[in-house]
């Protein structure tokens, strides 16, 4: 009886050292990674380091499901560039979602950030504006309004003499990550971008031409150990991480570029598409390190269905 209750017992906390390695973050560190979304938007990583945090019921992230996980970012770089952006804003204003239609965004030659489209009110006011951007205290970008036209002309005079400012002619639901507070628009890339979510305290945020580079903590990442031996990779270390049929315990899982003369271009609804065109092999930690082409070279090759 004492041999079956001391199984028991080892049965038992052996299950639970399994749910509580589950639990624990999936480290995360990605460097010079052209991270396709979707279809539309791109985030140019330049250097990331992170976490992954389930959100599912299973406790693991699974790369398959990009629902299933949460990016938390801890420090680095990370640039959208302007057709990115473009998408992003059609995605979260489009269809009814707001009384701003055609909503775009370019940098201008002067290095601003110009805003033009129509607001949709008494009559439809055809308008643009001129700004800057920079971060907010609590982690967002603030693009700071220095000049509005409507019909060509300047309107900041005009609104100011009858006490009316931007946000009382945009009306942007409050969940859509776009805030207006002033003549000012407030961004929150957790909520603009589409799934995987991607959160982390932006402390700069800079214009660098048609691109717009987001500081993430210090900026500095730091590698991960033992540092990856590539230039251009996503690296995975730590707590269970599911792909495919598999799930890692204790996870050290690198893809990387192989070609690196240019960013790894990488998607995340056809990475699979990447592995069966590469190759993979064990590591002497028993990790795994898969080499794989760019997404964009194989979508050319073979386009991919979804």
């Amino acid at each position: 009886m004492r041999a079956i209750r001391v199984a028991l017992l080892a049965s038992t906390l052996a299950s639970c050292a399994s749910v509580e390695a589950s639990r624990q973050p999936v480290d995360v560190e990605m460097r010079n990674v052209a991270l396709h979304l979707s279809g539309d938007v791109t985030l140019h990583v330049r250097h990331l380091r992170g976490h992954f945090v389930a959100t599912g019921r299973s406790g693991i992230p699974y790369l398959d499901d990009t629902s299933s996980y949460q990016v938390m970012v801890d420090a680095g770089q990370v640039a959208i560039d302007v057709a990115s952006l473009n998408a992003l804003l059609t995605r979260t204003l489009g269809n009814g979602q707001s009384n701003v239609r055609k909503l775009t965004v370019s940098v201008d030659d002067k290095g601003q950030l110009q805003q033009s489209g129509t607001i949709d009110k008494a009559i439809d006011l055809p308008f643009s504006a001129r700004g800057e951007v920079e971060a907010t205290p609590d982690g967002r970008i603030r693009v700071r309004t220095r000049t509005v036209k409507g019909y060509g002309v300047p309107v900041s005079p005009l609104l100011k003499l009858f006490s009316v400012e931007m946000d009382d002619l945009l009306k942007v639901p409050a969940d859509r990550g776009i805030t207006v507070d002033g003549n000012d628009l407030l961004l929150d890339p957790s909520r603009l971008l589409p799934a995987p979510a991607m959160r982390g305290r932006i402390t700069n945020v800079r214009l660098e031409g048609q691109m717009l580079v987001q500081t993430f903590g210090t900026g500095d990442p730091g590698p991960l150990s033992p540092p990856a031996m590539s230039g251009n990779f996503i690296y995975w270390r730590g707590g269970q991480l599911s792909f495919g049929k598999l799930t890692m315990t204790d996870t050290d899982l690198e893809l990387v570029d192989n070609d690196p003369r240019d960013p790894f271009d990488f998607s995340v609804d056809h990475w699979n598409d990447q592995l069966v065109a590469g190759y993979s092999k064990t590591t002497s930690r028993r990790g795994l390190k898969a080499i794989v082409p760019d997404y964009d070279d194989l979508s050319r090759q073979r386009p991919s269905k979804r």
